[in-house]
């Protein structure tokens, strides 16, 4: 089924909206949510009222935007993810929003930096990063949310593209013309790194790091376990 076009709530602003809410709500108010059914309480609701106003959004849009917010919210929520597991009941002590990570980057050649990457199918069809022939300094982001499940970390990455649709193949076509690909490696590295740090020696990234799931919030259907709009995977 797809989602009718509202230019109202499309575009960064959206997104951004769409980030501050899943950032702020309390996912276990969610965890009985259904698909079709209102938010779960007034607090809710509220948030999602609230975070529409601070966009700029007009009181006139609010009612429309909290309709078109509360699906998103709830099926991002309560997908059914590939580790068995749904946000909703991930206990708030096992997981952090929006984490912010900074580490250094070696002065590093460009052609050689993506002659790697080549090597290893990411950014096939980038050949240079401007006109510069060095990268070096500090590298900064901001990471959706991270969760434990099961003894194993996980990134998570929330998206509010429109996609044609959002089975495996759409969403590799979108991960790669976004470069989103790239943006994950380097979410991995920089946990790989922060886990490093705070595990020492018993760290070991082939059984503690579960791997990178990009959410495409506007397909996410928890009434389904095919796994549509959750792409999956680990380097």
């Amino acid at each position: 089924e797809v989602e009718p076009f509202d230019p109202r709530f499309a575009g960064p602003r959206f997104g951004v909206v769409l980030h501050d809410v899943l950032e702020n709500t309390d996912f276990a108010r969610w965890s009985g949510w259904m698909p079709g059914a209102p938010a779960p309480g007034v607090e809710e609701a509220a948030l999602i009222a609230e975070r529409l106003r601070a966009a700029g959004y007009p009181a006139q849009d609010i009612d429309d935007g909290v309709d078109l917010l509360v699906p998103l919210i709830g099926h991002t929520l309560t997908v059914p993810l590939p580790e068995g597991v749904r946000l909703a009941d991930v206990p708030a002590q096992l997981r952090r929003p929006e984490i912010e990570f900074q580490f250094a980057l070696a002065p590093t050649r460009v052609d050689a930096l993506l002659s790697l990457l080549h090597r290893h199918g990411l950014l096939a069809a980038r050949q240079g990063f401007g006109a510069r022939r060095r990268l070096e300094g500090l590298m900064t982001g901001l990471i959706d949310l991270t969760y434990l499940h099961d003894g194993r970390w996980y990134v998570a990455d929330y998206k509010s593209n429109r996609l044609p649709g959002y089975g495996p193949a759409q969403l590799e076509a979108a991960m790669a013309h976004s470069e989103y690909d790239l943006q994950a490696l380097i979410y991995t590295l920089a946990m790989h790194r922060w886990l490093r740090f705070r595990l020492g020696e018993g760290y070991d990234y082939a059984r503690d790091f579960g791997g990178v799931r990009y959410l495409f919030c506007r397909g996410l259907d928890a009434s389904r376990d095919d796994g549509r709009g959750v792409h999956a995977w680990r380097f």
